[in-house]
């Protein structure tokens, strides 16, 4: 296997175990660990360290070594900040020239949301962590197909980056509780619409609904935040 595949590899098991939480904020990355973990050399690890501290999910210290990015409350909201900028035009962009592919996949995750969604919901003791796991792995994907139908190349990479930043404190909240019966609710219910924005080729009615929707995810966000402090 070349460095190139062998440092993906690294980056993709580094970054899926900060995702899922096995890896909390502020836990330091030792890359003799990591490599026997992974059954390779220090080399892929560094690389793949480097790349996720570049994306800002992970932080390099000078003489202490990388670690696990902790988020404190006013970085959530300057994240917000920034997205709510960006996203809203992306939307409105998206509505003029998304494809036909790219709505079928749309609809496709948005059919598996709603049926993680009715299984959270019926289900007596509310979401399991697999449940949220899955839940941020398909929020993911439905945002970077949105915004990269906007066809703006700069715009994508803003916008993915802080989504991913987004994401990454979204799994460190590591509660299923996250999942509430409003929010599984709204959050179903937003994105059917904005998927029907999309189709419908309304620009303006997507690009409003997503400005709604960062609102409600910065109000969701950061009452979730203050009630763990």
């Amino acid at each position: 296997m070349s460095v190139v595949s062998l440092s993906e590899k690294a980056y993709d098991h580094i970054r899926q175990r900060v995702f899922s939480g096995e890896l909390p904020p502020g836990t330091r990355l030792v890359n003799r660990k990591l490599a026997s973990d992974l059954g390779t050399s220090f080399i892929p690890v560094r690389e793949a360290i480097s790349r996720l501290a570049s994306e800002g999910i992970v932080e390099q210290v000078a003489g202490a070594g990388a670690f696990v990015r902790q988020f404190d409350r006013q970085e959530i909201s300057e994240i917000y900040d920034v997205r709510e900028l960006f996203e809203p035009f992306a939307a409105s962009e998206a509505a003029r020239l998304i494809t036909s592919h790219e709505l079928s996949e749309l609809r496709a995750l948005l059919d598996e949301w709603k049926s993680l969604g009715d299984k959270i919901l019926t289900r007596k003791r509310g979401a399991a962590e697999a449940d949220l796991d899955r839940w941020l792995v398909i929020n993911e994907r439905f945002h970077q197909i949105m915004i990269t139908a906007s066809r703006n190349r700069v715009l994508t990479k803003i916008t993915n980056e802080l989504h991913v930043l987004s994401q990454c404190f979204a799994a460190h909240r590591g509660s299923p509780k996250l999942l509430s019966e409003e929010l599984v609710r709204s959050t179903i219910k937003s994105h059917s619409e904005l998927l029907e924005h999309l189709e419908s080729r309304s620009s303006k009615k997507a690009e409003a609904l997503l400005r709604d929707q960062l609102r409600f995810g910065r109000q969701t966000v950061l009452s979730f935040f203050d009630q763990t402090r």
